[in-house]
């Protein structure tokens, strides 16, 4: 029978581990998975070579937000290992979230200046996020930035039909987002601008807004109507 393997993780290291795209990608895959994943196929999820998988596996398991099982050898070749998160995930998102909160305190007192670096923080995210094509149109450029909010964790809801005006009912950073709305809505509007930008749409991006919490728990994002 398979038994999970103990990794004691050191108190810094699920700051680290949570650094790298790669491995929050990792874990968000096996936290919606119903059971345990093997390397090989978390590889091909998300198109990364299983060794630099296992690499990346690694890291989060040292860090205690995945643990690892070994089943017993049924022939030749590495006993099959397969991976799932640990209990400990609140704790973690918890933290990644207190680090979050750092940052954005960080820029928060920069003002404008703050603000500025904001917006290029979310445009260097889109820039990871939305591969560069040729002009599309308003349509699909705008469906585009519904796709990368949905991907995100926004939650994207379209409202009426006269432009694109979506409400965002499930931000990733909403308790941070109360505390410095300034930096994280902000960057949140970096983010979408440089989508559409990216998307060969540059006027759009220019007007595009997003307006923070026009009710508790709901922001929106507006992008003007085709002309």
């Amino acid at each position: 029978m398979a038994e999970p393997t103990t990794v004691t993780p050191d108190a810094e290291q699920p700051y680290a581990a949570l650094g790298a795209r790669s491995r929050r990608r990792l874990l968000q895959l096996l936290r919606a998975a119903d059971g345990p994943i093997g390397a090989v196929e978390l590889a091909a999820s998300v198109g990364l070579h299983v060794t630099t998988v296992r690499s990346h596996l690694r890291v989060l398991e040292a860090a205690g937000l995945v643990v690892r099982t070994v089943s017993p050898r049924t022939g030749p070749g590495r006993p099959p290992q397969s991976y799932a998160p640990t209990g400990a995930k609140d704790e973690y998102r918890d933290a990644h979230r207190e680090l979050a909160d750092l940052l954005a305190g960080a820029l928060g007192t920069g003002g404008a200046e703050g603000r500025g670096q904001a917006e290029k923080a979310g445009r260097r995210w889109a820039e990871r996020e939305v591969p560069a094509a040729g002009e599309l149109s308003w349509k699909e450029a705008v469906e585009g930035v519904g796709e990368l909010f949905a991907r995100v964790g926004f939650a994207p809801r379209r409202i009426g039909s006269d432009g694109y005006r979506v409400a965002l009912e499930a931000c990733p950073f909403r308790d941070v987002a109360r505390a410095h709305p300034d930096i994280v809505c902000t960057l949140h509007l970096g983010l979408m601008r440089e989508a559409l930008a990216r998307q060969g749409r540059p006027e759009l991006a220019e007007s595009a807004r997003l307006q923070p919490f026009v009710a508790p728990e709901l922001c929106m994002a507006e992008i003007p109507g085709l002309r």
